[in-house]
């Protein structure tokens, strides 16, 4: 079985981490294998991805015995397999953020390390009460990967980042949804509903509006007002003129729900 499974159902896209065993920890094949699994999805953009775990862990970040293998290299060895292996984590974290569909991560148990970076490229999270969030690359003496030292003090800002980076201090499920990283809290045995459920409604939303809308917000994080004004502009226009608004106004002013037919775009 490959370590990360991909599945297309109905317009939604399953990317599941499947090492059970090891707690979705992540070797060089289980890095590999995402970087494949997004570069599919890039290929076939379906109308939602929703990225969840097998095995009651989201994932603990990085394989330790993976890291010990390459300790016991020549230092390099130990250069040439970290660089192998930040090079596909880094391909798959830039991918996910870069689809236009909306990116749905489920998050339970650990969600350490590079799993913790690896959910902060989503666009929504839904977390069960067991899960537990912790950057934890400061308990085994390395800096942050994939793009968690980017993500968390957009997202928590710049002290609570670096609480977080310097204490290694788990956030619980409630406090990661008090702090704004999670929009929704769950019972255990809830998850999957709850994530189907949300998959749902994102996947009847208006495909083209949803690509716009993320990449107005990702791409603004690095815009002055005066960019952002324009590209708010082009894009406004440039959706006025597609099926899936005048659906919008029409079903807005009949009282109704609108039914969108676009396909996503980017």
């Amino acid at each position: 079985m490959r370590p990360v499974q991909l599945e297309y159902r109905a317009g939604i896209a399953w990317l599941t981490l499947d090492r059970p065993g090891q707690r979705n920890s992540f070797d060089l094949a289980m890095a590999q294998a995402l970087a494949d699994g997004v570069a599919q999805l890039a290929a076939e953009p379906p109308r939602v991805v929703v990225l969840r775990s097998r095995g009651g862990h989201f994932s603990v970040g990085g394989d330790i015995h993976h890291f010990q293998a390459l300790l016991d290299g020549s230092q390099q060895d130990q250069v040439a397999g970290v660089t192998q292996l930040l090079g596909a984590v880094n391909e798959a974290v830039l991918g996910l953020t870069r689809l236009p569909c909306p990116v749905l991560g489920l998050l339970e148990g650990a969600v350490a390390g590079f799993g913790l970076s690896l959910a902060l490229a989503c666009d929504l999270l839904i977390a069960s009460e067991s899960a537990r969030l912790v950057l934890a690359y400061g308990g085994i003496g390395i800096s942050p990967d994939g793009g968690g030292s980017w993500h968390l003090p957009r997202q928590l800002g710049l002290h609570r980042a670096l609480a977080m980076a310097l204490l290694d201090t788990p956030l619980t499920a409630a406090e990661a949804q008090r702090l704004g990283l999670v929009v929704q809290v769950v019972a255990p045995g809830e998850l999957a509903a709850a994530g189907q459920a949300m998959a749902l409604r994102l996947a009847c939303g208006s495909g083209a509006a949803q690509a716009a809308s993320k990449r107005l917000l990702r791409e603004g994080l690095e815009r002055d007002l005066g960019a952002g004004l324009q590209a708010e502009q082009a894009l406004f226009t440039q959706l006025s003129t597609q099926a899936d608004f005048a659906e919008g106004v029409a079903a807005f002013r009949a009282r109704r729900t609108p039914c969108f037919g676009a396909k996503t775009q980017g």
